[in-house]
């Protein structure tokens, strides 16, 4: 729902996930006729709108903080599995992930601790979803206060890839939004 300036790391995980399990896998089309349809949100109505209506499918999935705190986090199994980067073809060549989540900071326009934590923890090694491409995009809200940043940090640097320390910004969320099934 966010539109297709950033990809959606959440959608490209469960493209995966489907894909390896034999499922077709494609965007939403209203013309279409659909099993499953999942809409994901990073950002809430301040930055997206969801005013898609999808009528056209056995099931429905929504997720993401863009809908509301409380949200189920998706299951190990693909949480833990390579994106799908020909999801967003135009992104290939860089490899986007998250190495630590949570935060001490708690900030008041940041909803990463009260969602996340406030304690910086590694969920992952650069190896889950980086495959020599030449640049990372990192989603992570605050590595450097991880206890384990020295030997991310050391991943990183092996890697020799350009290395982008980010979060979405609320600019690239704006646009067309969409949807996966």
């Amino acid at each position: 729902m966010d539109s297709h300036n950033f990809p959606n790391l959440c959608l490209m995980k469960l493209s995966e996930y489907h894909t390896r399990r034999g499922d077709r896998v494609e965007w939403w089309s209203p013309k279409g006729r659909y099993d499953l349809v999942y809409k994901s949100r990073v950002f809430t109505d301040t930055y997206s709108k969801d005013t898609i209506v999808v009528n056209n499918a056995e099931q429905v999935i929504q997720g993401g903080t863009g809908y509301g705190p409380g949200g189920k986090d998706l299951p190990y199994e693909i949480e833990h599995i390579r994106p799908d980067y020909f999801l967003y073809p135009r992104f290939l060549g860089t490899a986007y992930g998250f190495l630590s989540r949570g935060c001490p900071r708690n900030c008041g326009f940041c909803i990463v601790s009260g969602k996340e934590g406030r304690r910086s923890v590694k969920v992952a090694d650069l190896s889950e979803f980086w495959r020599g491409e030449d640049e990372i995009k990192l989603l992570d809200p605050n590595l450097l206060a991880c206890p384990d940043h020295e030997a991310l940090l050391e991943q990183l640097a092996a890697s020799r890839a350009l290395v982008d320390f980010t979060q979405i910004p609320p600019s690239e969320a704006t646009a067309t939004g969409g949807s996966m099934c």
